[in-house]
């Protein structure tokens, strides 16, 4: 009894100690190692235990858009080999001022990187570029991600907190143990954070960007590049009234259609699903060619149709505002939304921000 109780004990203050890894500013020589299915309380956990080699991947990503004025951001974290970067430590920036004018800046981490993952949350600390990220327990109420810049290497100060409104999710299954993460071969997803109220307090290089809006917090991982997965995706998200909305729609290079949709109302998730019917995706306005070669400067925005249930559909019309990253294959944006249930008429009306890739297509 006294043997039991003793391995009890052992068994539950192991379950409080966070686990900690240290990721070293090199490529790493060898193949790695990657979490495929998912595990309990490592949703946005490092999915690699090691530096990148030059063909995995594993990063996360937070984007902001203001309800108020046309600024937006988003912010990554890389632990990438496939970037074309010397080393796979990296933090990123971009998004508009709230004049729409864009800014960028990238800066590889020459000191490492510290990640801790555990029953409290996370905690992702790039040393030398002096930016960190800090989320809680995503299987606990009241989720909150706290992203913090002390950072003269990218001119960014400050930070910015975002609130969840709608709970954590895989590709196909909500948070749950033992499910796939796999979005196509060797490309991986999980969504921390579908939906969010967003604070942000930076000052980048000399301006202030100082907004609330909506957030967003998801990553991505693989052990080979994404360049060789997906030959074109349209992602985004959105909050239209009281639903918050994620959608990715893919092809692979064998031109099959992948499609990802994830629904919350009121804050509690409604569907996620992988069905070929769950969500379509498609360009309007300009050249409505698909899939569009020429990415989100040759379109007014895009549509998507998600699946209620019930004969019941959701269209989520996106009107591009500004771009707010343009790198020819890969562009990102921030638009308005107008939400429709076309079995009621009921319209609602939002913010988007999201995304396309055609590296394939050209």
């Amino acid at each position: 009894m006294l043997c039991y109780e003793a391995t009890l004990t052992l068994s539950l203050a192991a379950l409080t100690i966070a686990e900690t890894i240290q990721l070293q500013p090199s490529l790493y020589d060898g193949p790695v190692n990657i979490e495929t299915l998912s595990v309990p309380g490592n949703l946005d956990g490092p999915k690699m235990k090691t530096s990148a080699n030059m063909s995995s991947f594993d990063y996360w990503w937070f984007d902001a858009v203001s309800t108020t004025d046309d600024a937006a951001l988003n912010i990554v974290f890389y632990n990438a080999g496939d970037t074309g970067n010397p080393q796979p430590l990296a933090v990123e920036i971009s998004g508009v001022f709230p004049d729409g004018t864009r800014f960028y800046n990238q800066v590889l981490e020459t000191t490492g990187a510290e990640i801790s993952y555990g029953v409290n949350g996370v905690f992702g600390y790039w040393k030398g570029i002096g930016a960190k990220f800090r989320g809680t327990n995503l299987e606990k109420p009241n989720v909150e991600y706290n992203v913090e810049f002390d950072s003269p290497g990218l001119d960014v100060f400050g930070k910015l907190t975002l609130k969840s409104r709608a709970p954590a999710h895989y590709p196909c299954d909500p948070n749950i143990p033992g499910v796939t993460q796999l979005h196509l071969p060797r490309f991986f997803w999980s969504n921390a954070v579908p939906d969010a109220d967003v604070t942000v307090d930076l000052t980048v290089g000399n301006s202030p960007v100082r907004f609330s809006g909506i957030g967003y917090h998801d990553k991505n991982w693989g052990d080979q590049t994404v360049i060789k997965s997906p030959k074109f995706w349209d992602w985004g998200h959105a909050r239209v009234g009281p639903y918050s909305v994620v959608w990715y729609d893919l092809l692979d290079y064998a031109d099959n259609e992948y499609h990802r949709s994830y629904i919350a109302k009121d804050g509690e998730i409604l569907k996620v699903s992988c069905d070929d019917s769950s969500v379509t995706t498609r360009p309007w306005g300009g050249n409505e060619t698909w899939p569009p070669p020429s990415g989100l400067n040759a379109v007014s925005g895009v549509v998507s149709r998600f699946d209620l249930g019930g004969g019941e559909t959701l269209a989520v019309n996106i009107t591009r505002q500004h771009i707010t990253y343009d790198k020819q294959v890969y562009t990102r944006a921030v638009g308005i939304a107008e939400g429709l249930v076309e079995s009621t008429g009921q319209t609602f009306r939002g913010h988007s921000f999201f995304d396309e890739y055609t590296y394939g297509l050209n």
